[in-house]
């Protein structure tokens, strides 16, 4: 969209409404932009804070995607007739890491929120905030004043051990239940599987404590599991169930085979951080592949983020990505 007149095309700050900063526990930032343009001009121009962006959004009121250019950090969006606009994106450049500690730096035109992760602790702020708000899921939202602010905080390391505890935890279950029914041991069994998915169904919630315990309930059941004392069968009947045990112990060997490989993967990248570790955990527990929109569900973490280590994954030769119906399917290397 060229051959604008320079003078049609015009920059604000003063015009930003709102501005907010959500921050995640792995550093990456998604920005949320309202802003009140003058609908008789053609253009605008903004300029990105934090740039590079990623996942860049432009919408107005009734979230209709506007057209726009961005060259470097300049955003140009075309909004003749649109009095108000919608600009969000992610990006990696408005936090860094020393030691324990997260920094949240930014020079802002305007006052501007910003939500710090789940479980944070504030340790640091170059300024005093405006106004501090707990959120209902338990989050920090600081309302900072317009200029160079920086906020210090600090996340404790357990949260995503636990969130592995608790991944570790029901395949070890899911295992120990493959392994029951491979030997026959079914009674008792419905008790292990209704724990194991009580566990999958905590662990979507986000309740990493609770996930850990039902599964591991789940794996006592398992193994407690007995034979039948009777089994009165038919000879068909017992030629059936062999089929299907014969197909229970072929897909228990299949899954020890599985985790012996991830386990393998792990020992020799003992450099994966958790994050990573926890994306190649759910491709085993679903069978070895997923559409990256099922991981990023399962771990709660956002898009960028599981596009990242997705393609940080494939870059080690550890998994491979291939498109289907349009979307990632993330499959980990034989």
């Amino acid at each position: 969209m060229v051959g604008l007149a320079q003078a049609q095309i015009y920059t604000l700050y003063n015009s930003i409404e709102e501005l907010t900063f959500v921050v995640y526990t792995d550093g990456v930032v998604h920005v949320s932009i309202k802003l009140y343009v003058n609908e008789t001009y053609p253009a605008f121009s903004l300029r990105i804070i934090g740039s590079p962006a990623v996942n860049l959004l432009v919408t107005d009121s009734s979230g209709t995607l506007l057209n726009f250019d961005l060259e470097d950090a300049n955003l140009t969006v075309y909004t003749l007739g649109v009095s108000e606009v919608y600009v969000e994106y992610d990006t990696m450049n408005l936090t860094h890491k020393e030691g324990i500690v997260w920094s949240f730096a930014v020079d802002s035109p305007v006052r501007f929120r910003v939500i710090l992760p789940w479980n944070a602790t504030v340790v640091e702020l170059s300024d005093a905030p405006l106004t501090v708000t707990t959120l209902q899921d338990d989050r920090i939202m600081l309302e900072m004043p317009e200029g160079s602010q920086n906020v210090s905080y600090v996340i404790p390391p357990g949260v995503t051990d636990l969130r592995y505890e608790a991944l570790t935890a029901i395949a070890k279950a899911q295992e120990a239940i493959l392994k029951a029914k491979a030997e026959g041991r079914i009674e008792g069994l419905e008790d292990a599987e209704r724990l194991l998915t009580e566990a999958r169904d905590s662990y979507e919630r986000g309740d990493y404590l609770e996930a850990k315990q039902m599964a591991l309930e789940a794996y006592d059941a398992a193994e407690k599991a007995k034979q039948p004392l009777t089994q009165m069968f038919t000879r068909y009947a017992t030629w059936i169930m062999g089929v299907g045990v014969l197909t229970v112990v072929a897909a228990a060997v299949v899954l020890r085979i599985r985790r012996r490989r991830i386990e393998r993967i792990f020992r020799r990248h003992p450099w994966l951080d958790e994050d990573e570790k926890n994306v190649l955990k759910i491709l085993w527990i679903k069978g070895g592949a997923a559409f990256e929109s099922d991981i990023r569900e399962s771990l709660e973490l956002p898009k960028t983020t599981v596009w990242r280590i997705v393609k940080k994954l494939e870059s080690e030769g550890l998994v491979e990505i291939e498109k289907v119906q349009g979307r990632n399917y993330v499959r980990l290397r034989a």
